[in-house]
């Protein structure tokens, strides 16, 4: 029963309280920790890791008390809840009484789903033992040290889902893309930008945004040149646009090739004429991708 559990507890303290306290003070701190950062998680609460940590300590230092106090019956039971409600305050800001209480009663239900997975890995990957007809368990590691590595693996699984879902996202976005002038023909990873929306204010037309890594394969123009503003007779049509925000304003280079080809799947889209604006961001690093297509770019097909 519970009461021959705490018994033996303090009496393991006692005989044994330099080896026992290390592995309550572990055990405790990621375990409160891990209850803490799961509420936080699922009910999306805005609040930094380090008060997350003092509610834990908080509640590692109610712990510790049982090492060295007796206290059974109800005033066991009133003592956990105060020290409950103590860890949510510290860990946690609210709005309201209402919002305070979403928070405690979610944590009242991470602690018990957490003593279950507790239950389950002591009983599954340890050793059992009986004592004076009490059940327990040995394990090689603490269980804090168990928790927080499964807290890794989960944290690592996670992000690689993350990972993979955003990843598959930016796909459906990406289309294969081959700029054609002249004798010179470039293949490429074209990115649609729902937030393209830049026209030209001469024709009204749709300008895709080039790295400027695609724009050397197609011209034979010297970055100095292009800085200087010296428009270049080898681009067509060739001018500048001004572009940008309140404060801020800068101006593109803008020109025209013989055709572009945007293809995705089964639709494929020929442009004739189309017009490409000079970029120098790293398109190839931040979306895997050369060329920012318009976001209306199909209407002008």
């Amino acid at each position: 029963d519970l009461h021959a559990y705490d018994r033996r507890q303090r009496q393991m303290c006692i005989r044994d309280r330099s080896v026992y306290i290390e592995d309550v003070i572990i055990d405790n701190l990621v375990i409160n920790f891990a209850i803490l950062f799961v509420c936080k998680k699922v009910l999306k609460i805005e609040t930094r890791n380090v008060f997350l940590v003092l509610g834990s300590v908080l509640g590692t230092l109610a712990t510790l008390v049982f090492c060295f106090f007796r206290i059974d019956g109800i005033l066991l039971l009133l003592f956990k809840l105060f020290v409950s409600v103590l860890m949510v305050l510290v860990s946690f800001n609210y709005k309201n009484l209402k919002d305070y209480l979403l928070k405690y009663f979610s944590f009242i239900f991470t602690t018990a789903l957490m003593g279950g997975v507790c239950f389950f890995i002591s009983f599954t990957f340890g050793k059992t033992v009986v004592v004076n007809g009490t059940v327990s368990y040995e394990l090689g590691l603490p269980m804090g040290i168990v928790i927080f590595l499964i807290m890794i693996v989960a944290y690592v699984v996670v992000h690689f889902i993350k990972s993979v879902k955003a990843k598959n996202k930016v796909s459906e976005f990406i289309y294969d893309a081959k700029i054609k002038n002249g004798a010179r023909e470039i293949k490429l990873k074209a990115f649609l930008d729902t937030g393209n929306t830049l026209t030209d204010n001469q024709t009204g037309k749709p300008v895709f945004i080039l790295t400027y890594k695609n724009f050397l394969k197609l011209f034979d123009i010297s970055l100095e040149k292009v800085l200087e503003g010296k428009i270049s007779e080898k681009l067509e049509n060739a001018h500048y646009l001004s572009v940008g925000s309140v404060g801020k304003n800068s101006k593109l280079l803008v020109f025209s090739v013989e055709e572009v080809e945007v293809k995705k799947e089964k639709e494929l889209f020929k442009l004739k004429k189309p017009l490409l604006a000079l970029s120098y961001q790293n398109l190839e690093e931040k979306l895997n991708c050369g060329m920012l297509l318009s976001s209306s770019f199909k209407e002008y097909v």
